[in-house]
């Protein structure tokens, strides 16, 4: 488990890393201060408008050449993961209350958006229930 900030509402929650970034954390870790951040700056602003740079012509290269500047609606940005995120666990059928959990979503009607990603949901109970 890692400790996120959430941006928005300026509070802390919890989430779960892949094996495969352990490795990643773990090299960055020999360098880090008892209570340092792996990302860290002065203040949040900042570091989300570093990422952001960093990451902008990444993403552009990849996803986002011959998209007009403007073309907000298909452009991949960081954000754009997050939501990919939510929509894998919503396709992959996990609960739309713990979805909401793991996105940190104060009100359910946040996360609901997910849901229509999943038509599915409950299919299975359904199946399972009278044998």
């Amino acid at each position: 488990m890692i400790t996120l900030t959430d941006f928005k509402n300026k509070s802390t929650y919890k989430g779960f890393i892949t094996d495969e970034i352990m490795p990643i954390i773990i090299e960055r870790l020999e360098y880090l201060e008892i209570n340092d951040y792996l990302l860290n700056y002065h203040n949040t602003k900042d570091l989300r408008s570093k990422i952001a740079k960093m990451y902008k012509p990444i993403l552009d290269q990849l996803f986002n050449e011959g998209l007009d500047k403007s073309d907000s609606k298909n452009r991949v940005v960081i954000h754009t993961f997050r939501h990919t995120f939510a929509s894998h666990l919503a396709i992959n059928g996990t609960p739309i209350y713990t979805i909401q959990k793991l996105m940190n979503h104060k009100d359910i009607t946040m996360t609901m958006r997910y849901a229509k990603l999943a038509p599915d949901s409950g299919q299975s109970q359904v199946n399972e229930l009278y044998k």
